[in-house]
């Protein structure tokens, strides 16, 4: 950990266990203190939108090491974050790191203290497997934290951007509460093909507003826009109608995340020919791929 004037060893300080130039999130602010180490548990985010390929890449995503990213979940990152706009609508709580006595009365609440109960939210609806879960407490098997401990959590939703609020408070939300992640932001270019899709496997029916050709430019130019303010170092930004021609893209995608010796060979593609599970079930990962720790 990096030496500072304010040592890990302090109840409250600023030390960032993955600090290194080519460790995870040597850029995220980490406000510790005996309520929240924000920056303890790494994540690795996919935002898109919908028939972009990201379930594909959720599953490529998956076949490296110590990754362990869940499906869609109704935009649960939006939902929890309502509960901070709640504390904070009036008479903001999180501004108060002092006790307080009264009708409001609270000792001090600590500078990113309710961020571990946000990422709790996603940790437990992307739990281990079952078979590890039904094991915790048989002799010779790990504890779910012993089974964790290197493992970096995230999920893939393609509603981020559906959430009501703006480019910049999107941004501000994840760096503040998941502040040693990285963001993936998948797009489809050939809008014109995506909404096709859209139509095949939907109707024209089903969420109608959100499929037409407009609104799925305006969801682009979100994401796109949310990469360029999260970052190069924790954003980056991907095209389906580029990758899915171009493996070599994928491949550059996990050398910036820093994994080494992880070389994609092919695609395995999880909704082939629309809802269908490819024949090809092996991206030809080789076994000495890995994460530095």
């Amino acid at each position: 950990i990096k030496e500072t004037d304010e040592t890990p060893f302090l109840s409250f300080n600023t030390s960032n266990p993955h600090w290194h130039w080519d460790s995870w999130c040597p850029y995220a602010t980490c406000n510790n203190s005996p309520m929240c180490l924000p920056c303890q548990r790494r994540y690795l985010f996919i935002f898109a939108t919908g028939r972009s390929g990201s379930t594909s890449l959720l599953k490529m995503l998956n076949f490296l090491p110590s990754v362990r990213l869940s499906g869609e979940n109704m935009n649960q990152l939006h939902t929890a974050s309502k509960l901070l706009s709640n504390i904070r609508s009036k008479n903001n709580l999180l501004e108060q790191n002092f006790d307080r006595e009264g009708a409001w009365a609270h000792n001090a609440i600590s500078p990113q203290s309710v961020s571990c109960s946000i990422q709790g939210v996603l940790n437990a609806i992307n739990p281990p497997p079952q078979r590890v879960q039904q094991n915790v407490n048989i002799r010779g098997h790990p504890s779910i934290k012993e089974f964790d401990r290197d493992m970096i959590f995230g999920a893939k939703t393609i509603r981020y951007q559906n959430g009501e609020w703006n480019v910049k408070e999107s941004a501000k939300y994840i760096k503040e509460n998941f502040p040693c992640s990285r963001i993936v932001i998948n797009i489809r270019s050939n809008v014109k093909d995506q909404l096709k899709s859209v139509t095949k496997h939907f109707g024209s029916n089903k969420d109608e507003a959100n499929n037409t050709r407009t609104n799925i430019k305006l969801s682009n130019q979100f994401l796109i826009k949310l990469s360029k303010e999260l970052g190069d170092e924790m954003s980056r930004l991907v095209d389906m109608n580029e990758w899915i021609k171009d493996i070599d893209i994928l491949n550059d995608l996990v050398t910036w995340l820093g994994f080494r010796g992880c070389t994609y060979k092919q695609i395995v593609h999880e909704n082939s020919k629309g809802y269908q599970r490819d024949k090809n079930t092996d991206p030809g990962i080789d076994k000495s791929c890995f994460y530095p720790k």
